[in-house]
């Protein structure tokens, strides 16, 4: 038998047996079916064949019953089947009228839709209908599973057929062909990201959908006569001078969104448990994995295949500490030093991130005045009351990306508008029963595509004064 024209088990499963299930709903007329479509009007029979590229026979390939029907339909539909004959032809056009069929109900529910529902920006999501009919993402997981472990094939899964790419949605695409995954599931994903990490909905943030996005940046290291705006200078010019000329200059910002992955396994039983577990395992773990590591890359990313992080940006100023100033420790005059170096537009944006080491170092603050002092961090109940989290009217994050007490980057003082991220797409989940087919695991693989790095390349000379200032400012090492 030539395999050379053979089809494989997953594409027969996932886009052409659910339209001759449509057409023939006892096992009698699905098989005669199937044997009729698979010799295609070649002298040779097209085969179906499995993973390893061996051909099955239609007993093995109907392994995915045929859609359940009434006890009277089907008897019905048993005799006619006895005496009505299949041919290729009568086959072709049952194909075409449930492929007619079903583009008749997308259109009416299209139409329904419209009239119910405003979508505006996105958000829309929740409804039956986005979801495609699924309770839960947890159920609609194991629906895929038991397609691909061949237990049945329900009917809610939307189908793609081989090298398909699913537009304005998430999609799980197996090698051969697959199933769109529900937007609300992928959305879900994204919004436990964005609650989970701060930090990217601070960023000034851009979407793409290309794997490269280029921005222009005015190159502005110094703020001296000539250097404003990357060269532009003004002249006071008598009556009839001659006047001089000047021009900006720009750099180009190259945004490339790098893959970042969440690789899961589970076990048959675990997916065979409620679906709450199934949904905390898969959803909520995949998604706070996805903000830890971009949120981490944003403060520590070094730039190669992965965002460039402000502790590594070229714009970072390092605060030095005081002279004689104990290792591991934070005093007044670190906190005032990097404000005094924190650039004055970006003050009213900024936002302190520390490491939760430090917070008992900034309890214990105090500024002098007269013989005693004042607390700097605590508030006027002192200990009793909750900490107001706030230093120089700035607002103190704790985050666990922040470096422990005494290392650069364990506070840091930090514009995160002056932060450029672009993000390719939503979230992008696939599921397989091969990788881990030995041991009766699932893999639930999770991509997310982000890239980011500070507008700034370097930190700016003020017109008068020696100390260079930037959107972002650190502590050096205390140690």
């Amino acid at each position: 038998m030539d395999t050379t024209k053979a089809i494989s088990l997953g594409l027969f499963q996932a886009s052409i047996l659910p339209l001759l299930q449509r057409e023939h709903t006892t096992p009698r007329a699905l098989k005669k079916a199937i044997g009729v479509f698979l010799k295609q009007g070649e002298e040779e029979e097209v085969p179906v064949v499995n993973e390893d590229g061996e051909p099955l026979n239609i007993d093995e390939i109907i392994l995915v019953g045929a859609a359940p029907v009434e006890a009277d339909e089907a008897d019905e539909a048993d005799e006619a089947d006895e005496g009505d004959e299949i041919t290729a032809a009568s086959l072709n056009s049952a194909i075409q009228r449930a492929v007619d069929r079903g583009m008749a109900d997308l259109k009416k529910q299209g139409a329904k839709r419209a009239k119910g529902f405003k979508i505006s920006g996105g958000d829309f999501r929740n409804d039956d209908q986005r979801r495609f009919g699924w309770r839960d993402a947890s159920e609609q997981l194991t629906a895929i599973k038991s397609v691909a472990l061949q237990r049945g094939f329900d009917s809610r899964l939307k189908t793609l057929p081989k090298g398909a790419k699913a537009t304005g949605m998430s999609a799980h695409i197996s090698s051969d062909g697959g199933f769109l995954l529900a937007p609300e599931f992928s959305d879900r994903i994204m919004e436990i990201a964005h609650a989970e990490s701060d930090l990217l909905s601070r960023t000034d943030s851009f979407t793409t959908t290309q794997s490269m996005l280029k921005v222009n940046a005015v190159h502005e290291t110094s703020r001296a006569a000539g250097s404003r705006r990357g060269g532009v200078r003004g002249y006071w010019r008598g009556e009839g001078a001659t006047l001089t000329g000047s021009k900006p200059t720009f750099r180009q910002i190259t945004m490339e969104p790098q893959k970042l992955t969440v690789l899961m396994y589970a076990t048959d039983e675990q997916l065979d448990d409620t679906g709450p577990i199934l949904e905390q395992f898969i959803t909520r773990t995949a998604g706070e994995e996805i903000a830890f590591m971009t949120g981490d890359a944003i403060v520590n990313g070094n730039g190669a295949g992965q965002p460039l992080g402000i502790v590594n940006a070229g714009s970072l100023v390092s605060v030095a500490k005081e002279t004689g100033q104990t290792a591991t420790t934070v005093v007044k005059a670190n906190v005032d030093k990097m404000w005094s170096r924190m650039h004055g537009r970006s003050r009213q944006n900024a936002v302190w991130l520390i490491n939760q080491d430090v917070e008992p170092q900034l309890e214990a603050l105090a500024a002098d005045v007269g013989t005693g002092g004042v607390p700097v961090y605590l508030p006027p109940g002192g200990i009793a009351d909750t900490p107001n989290a706030r230093l120089k009217g700035r607002p103190v994050l704790v985050t666990e990306y922040n470096a422990t007490l005494g290392t650069v980057g364990d506070i840091l003082l930090v514009d995160l508008g002056q932060y450029l991220s672009v993000t390719k797409g939503d979230v992008q989940a696939a599921t397989s029963i091969h990788v881990q087919f030995t041991t009766d695991e699932t893999a639930f693989r999770f991509t997310y595509r982000v890239d980011g790095q500070p507008w700034w390349s370097a930190a700016l000379t003020p017109f008068k004064g020696s100390d260079t200032q930037s959107p972002f400012v650190a502590l050096a090492t205390r140690s």
